[in-house]
């Protein structure tokens, strides 16, 4: 007998930091959804940071078993513990968990909303202490589910036990002034600490046309700053240094420009200990506009004495840096 798959659906991810494919990312499936995937004759494979979903096929585009309308989830797991520090925030809230779906569009990502994930008991404080509050809590389509009233002597809202699924709480202060919440009831979501969540709902057009979904990442931005120390250099040669991108035309880019930081430094610098003694003399280049982190360097970033190029490609900042510093030593006997 021969078994024949097809796909269904493709996931991939795109990051701004990256020149090739981003693999810092790994899918998990929840067991409901490993379930779900049983019932479906549908397997799942990573194959060079793609997630490939492909069904079982009893004729092409006709599925031994169709799982339209139901939801798989996938807990994304972080491989690259430095993810971070390449990667512009998704969220204004960290403390939220990032959600992509495909609400809005089956065939089509969503913009990543954050959410609290938990489990069937949930007890939800309010964002602000201002009392009376009224709460609401409605399900994924918008259905009010229940709604109470917080007094001065309650500071949260018990949920007791909620199904698996997308709910919204709504803190309603009056005088139009309505606070919103998402949450994720899943307990093994919750438990396994995702730092993200992808949620596909199956539509019935996936078997005859399989889309690709993408998730999207831009690459962290912040000034780039170059702490340049000396040893042995006169004043004149110090005052003679500057940065130069000779590079930014032939790579297609907006020119990066620099310019020295007067002292003292800032607190917020790195920190003084890290530069050396006080026999050395230190200036700081810093970009005037923020730099994306990049995987691959800049040509031609020139640290020049005058007009002589001194380093001709300076380095960037690699994941493992919080910030954008880089120390670069010269010195003379």
């Amino acid at each position: 007998m021969k078994i024949r798959f097809s796909p269904l659906t493709t996931i991939s991810i795109a990051h701004d930091y990256y020149s090739e494919a981003c693999r810092d990312i790994e899918f998990v499936p929840t067991e409901s959804t490993r379930e779900r995937l049983r019932a479906g004759r549908i397997i799942a494979r990573m194959l060079e940071g793609r997630l490939h979903l492909l069904y079982e096929a009893e004729a092409p585009k006709k599925p031994v078993s169709d799982i339209s309308g139901e939801t798989l989830y996938f807990a994304l797991r972080l491989q690259n513990t430095r993810f971070a520090n390449i990667t512009a925030p998704l969220l204004a809230d960290p403390r939220l968990t990032p959600l992509f779906s495909n609400t809005v569009s089956p065939t089509t990502l969503d913009a990543p909303v954050g959410v609290t994930v938990a489990a069937g008991l949930h007890a939800h404080t309010p964002l602000s202490s201002t009392r009376p509050v009224t709460l609401r809590l409605l399900d994924a389509t918008g259905n009010v589910l229940d709604a109470r009233m917080l007094s001065d002597d309650n500071t949260s809202y018990d949920l007791r036990s909620l199904p698996n699924g997308r709910y919204r709480i709504e803190e309603d202060y009056g005088a139009g002034v309505i606070e919103q919440r998402q949450l994720l009831i899943d307990a093994e979501l919750r438990d396994t600490g995702a730092w993200g969540v992808l949620a596909i709902r199956i539509d019935d057009g996936f078997y005859a046309t399989p889309p690709d979904f993408t998730l999207t990442f831009a690459a962290r931005s912040e000034p780039l700053r170059y702490y340049i120390v000396t040893r042995n250099w006169t004043a004149e040669e110090v005052a003679a240094l500057n940065i130069v991108d000779e590079g930014a035309a032939t790579e297609g880019r907006p020119p990066i420009v620099f310019a020295a930081v007067p002292a003292p430094l800032p607190d917020d610098f790195i920190q003084k200990s890290l530069l050396g003694d006080s026999s050395a003399d230190i200036v700081v280049f810093q970009s005037q506009s923020a730099v994306a982190r990049r995987e691959r360097g800049l040509k031609k970033l020139n640290l020049n004495r005058s007009t002589t190029v001194l380093i001709e490609h300076l380095p960037l900042p690699g994941p493992e840096r919080a910030k954008a510093d880089l120390i670069v030593h010269l010195s003379k006997p």
